[in-house]
This record gives structure tokens, sequence and C-alpha cells, in this order.
């Protein structure tokens, strides 16, 4: 009986962590979840893809290999 009353205090201490964190990663996904995408085309070829995503974070990528990446945060 009290091997038993000790795995459910044990269990309970489990559960808020598991909580807590089941909330982050929900309000994580949140803000990574995409506001907008933009495509530019020049010359018949897509130029820039712009990604927006909710937290504020915007991704540039380009289509010249040389050229990295940019990321800026609103």
């Amino acid at each position: 009986m009290l091997l038993k009353a000790w795995r459910i205090c044990t269990l309970t201490q489990y559960i808020d962590e598991v909580l807590k964190r089941k909330e982050a990663i929900a309000r994580q996904e949140e803000w990574d979840s995409i506001s907008f995408i933009e495509i530019r085309f020049k010359d018949g070829k897509w130029h820039t893809d712009t990604t927006g995503y909710k937290s504020g974070k915007v991704v540039r990528k380009f289509n010249d290999k040389r050229k990295k990446e940019e990321i800026e945060w609103n």
C-alpha cells in the first residue's frame, strides 16, 4: 500500500512537468507557424523567397547560391 502511494506521488510530480512542457511546445508551434510566403520572379525564374512567421521572424532565401539566407526580426 505504501509503495502504491509513493508511485502516485512521484507520478504527479512528473505530470506537472509534462503538462508544462506540452504548453511550451504548443506555444512554440504557434510562434513557428507561417504567416506569409512571398516569391518574386525575375526573367521567368524565381529570384527571392520570403517567408514570414508569427513570431516576427522573416527569412529571405535567394536563388543565387552565392548569397546566404537573410534572417530579420520585426
